[in-house]
């Protein structure tokens, strides 16, 4: 798949004619759904298929002052798109400008202008536009105008309701992440690098991994978690997760942590960048009289974490 970043009215250098349009954080089974629908559009009149998309949430650039956290970075979300059979995904680079841009303009400069589109798919809550002032009816009306048609897409349900990047978050901020993965289609997953830490772990004769997190990355409510870890090349491994404040060991002014002890491994994994799946929550974040008792309790969640795991 070729992957275009491009600025203000830019050109891509590679363009499809039929393109999915949406931010697509998480890429859950409802985006899913409608990049498969635009693949398949394009597949049947012999054409390329595109995905436009942004490199950050808007919200991250018209609400600056207020926390937003991205279900997964730029590039996983590229991964995942391609794995769709997408031919070409347009990374436009949101700023104040394309935040104050007008339907009109949009669809003249960007979808007419820049993409060169012939056909679009959209999902029901699609929106556009400064302010999102424009939604699929008002899209629908401005393409005909530019000779491009517009295929709007009902919302895919579970539990009655339209699966929705925010139905996601919440699911985690919960620690639902069984939710979270009926909601996506897999588990939800976080990638960062291996730092040094105090190497408490080590001596206890529990090596943890301390996962730095890129910030902006959203993470399950703080608690303990079955997780299945990657690194390299190697396949899954199973393993035991700790978000939080490690109280037990007074550390709250390091803020919010990922610690994941894989099951099995070697404890040198530092610099690797490792993947880490989270399958369960186990239990909240404790803090314990000693380190035997935080031992013991390690031992069980591990026990836990195999049998939830089933390996």
């Amino acid at each position: 798949m070729h992957r275009c970043l491009i600025s203000r009215n830019q050109r891509p250098e590679h363009v499809a004619r039929v393109y999915a349009l949406g931010m697509f954080d998480g890429v859950h089974i409802g985006h899913m759904a409608l990049i498969q629908t635009a693949v398949k559009t394009a597949r049947e009149r012999g054409d390329k298929c595109g995905v436009y998309t942004f490199d950050v949430h808007p919200a991250r650039v018209v609400h600056a002052d207020r926390a937003h956290y991205a279900l997964m970075s730029l590039d996983d979300r590229l991964d995942l798109i391609e794995s769709a059979g997408v031919d070409v995904a347009v990374v436009h680079a949101f700023d104040t400008e394309l935040a104050s841009m007008s339907p009109e303009a949009f669809v003249s400069r960007v979808l007419r202008g820049a993409l060169d589109a012939r056909r679009v798919v959209v999902g029901f809550d699609y929106s556009f536009g400064h302010g999102g002032a424009g939604g699929p009816t008002t899209l629908e009306s401005l393409a005909h105008d530019a000779g491009i048609c517009v295929e709007t897409l009902p919302p895919v349900q579970i539990d009655g309701a339209p699966v929705s990047s925010t139905r996601v978050r919440a699911a985690l901020s919960s620690g639902e992440v069984e939710r979270a993965a009926l909601l996506l289609g897999r588990r939800h997953f976080v990638r960062g690098t291996v730092e040094r830490g105090r190497g408490v772990g080590t001596r206890l004769g529990i090596p943890t991994a301390n996962v730095s997190v890129p910030t902006g990355i959203a993470l399950p409510m703080p608690g303990v978690y079955a997780c299945e870890a990657r690194w390299g090349s190697l396949a899954s491994a199973p393993a035991v997760c700790n978000i939080g404040m490690r109280p037990t060991f007074d550390d709250q002014g390091r803020g919010v942590t990922l610690e994941v002890h894989v099951m099995g491994a070697r404890p040198d994994l530092y610099g690797a960048v490792l993947t880490v799946e989270f399958a369960a929550r186990l239990r909240d974040e404790l803090r314990f009289a000693d380190t035997s008792e935080l031992v013991r309790q390690i031992e069980a969640d591990m026990i836990a974490a195999r049998r939830v795991l089933g390996r």
